[in-house]
């Protein structure tokens, strides 16, 4: 961790003038997550034998180092580290250990014309709320479905990517992945190193009007898992978003809806599905305040681990006002309630949680997709 502190203090002791991007001074960028929380699942002191990740009170949700460059005219590469908390038990106590990740490591290319190349470790296109970072989440937690369909972290491995931008009126892009199917991606992991996964993304964009515009996608990954079959996923997503052209800078909303599914299978055993839809809408009302609404839902049958992933149908309503000072910071207020799936360790199995989270970002700090 003292190598990379190190990195981001020098980077951010340069004057402005010289920390734009450059072949010899690269971007250097840092964002910090800090959450209470207070949820009747989560104890202030965790049963020794089963440690909770996300306790009460208040914490250092995240922190993320980014540091990216162009390499050459064609060129780029990205570098993103996050440092999180992780909590540990020898059995009678619960020790606090900070951990180091390359979130996304990853070159991209565009010496292709109407073609972005990328290679490294990154963000799989399965939908578009698996594309996110944690601090542009547009709520504290990720939807029901991409936590336990893909993952605390989302489908997220090394491989290859091309982007293919097709010759349409409107913007229409495709996007072909093969990834290694490991590492963190347990719905995959096949025990046979050359088993990778392939996924396909469709993208477009259509403007509606000048101050309404609708993207819509589908997407689809198949690979070999660790059950001796397969594992399918498959996605839709579509998002309308509206600003006018005068006082756009005051009002504006979003609604956003993105279905997943699962599908795994196992030699000599009937499959495991899970599907998910959430949906929410977003409604900038005043210049640095906005309200937000989501609801999501996870439905789980033939489960192979049913003590983490309950045979249930869970449900979640989560509202949430946020205050942005700039671009640079924002404040999000939030309350969940989830009903169905686990319980807690009084046997109860609606969730209540308040979150307060306060996000902080320095440094030179790319922009986030359309």
């Amino acid at each position: 961790m003292s190598i990379v502190l190190l990195l981001l203090a020098s980077a951010l002791s340069l004057p402005v003038w010289a920390q734009t991007s450059s072949l010899k001074t690269p971007n250097i960028s840092a964002n910090a997550l800090f959450l209470y929380q207070n949820s009747n699942f989560h104890q202030q002191d965790p049963d020794l034998n089963n440690i909770d990740q996300q306790p009460n009170g208040f914490d250092v949700q995240e922190t993320e180092l980014q540091i990216y460059s162009d390499v050459d005219p064609y060129t780029r590469l990205s570098l993103l580290f996050s440092i999180h908390p992780n909590y540990e038990s020898n059995g009678t106590t619960v020790e606090e250990k900070w951990q180091i990740e390359p979130e996304e490591a990853y070159a991209e290319s565009n010496v292709i014309p109407d073609v972005t190349l990328k290679i490294g470790k990154f963000k799989a296109f399965m939908g578009k709320h698996n594309t996110l970072h944690t601090h542009a989440y547009p709520f504290v937690l990720a939807p029901l479905a991409n936590v336990h369909l893909l993952g605390d972290e989302g489908l997220n491995d090394a491989g290859v990517s091309a982007a293919i931008l097709l010759p349409t009126s409107w913007y229409n892009e495709l996007t072909l992945q093969i990834l290694r199917g490991a590492g963190e991606n347990t719905e995959f992991s096949s025990p046979t190193p050359s088993d990778n996964v392939g996924l396909v993304h469709w993208k477009n964009l259509w403007d509606l009007s000048d101050a309404l515009t609708m993207e819509a996608g589908v997407s689809y990954a198949q690979g070999a898992n660790n059950y001796q079959g397969d594992t399918k996923l498959a996605g839709a997503d579509w998002t309308f978003k509206w600003r006018p052209t005068t006082g756009g800078k005051y009002k504006s909303w979003m609604w956003a809806t993105e279905y997943l599914s699962r599908t795994q299978q196992k030699k000599n055993t009937s499959d495991e599905n899970g599907s998910g839809l959430a949906t929410w809408f977003q409604y900038q009302f005043a210049e640095r305040w906005a309200a937000l609404y989501r609801f999501d839902n996870l439905k789980i049958t033939g489960s192979y681990t049913p003590t983490d992933l309950p045979n249930k149908v869970w449900e979640r309503h989560s509202v949430a006002l946020v205050f942005m000072p700039s671009e640079f910071s924002s404040f999000k207020f939030e309350y969940d309630q989830r009903h169905g799936g686990t319980v807690n360790n009084k046997g109860d199995n609606t969730e209540k949680a308040f979150f307060l989270q306060a996000n902080f970002t320095i440094g030179s700090h790319p922009a986030h997709s359309y």
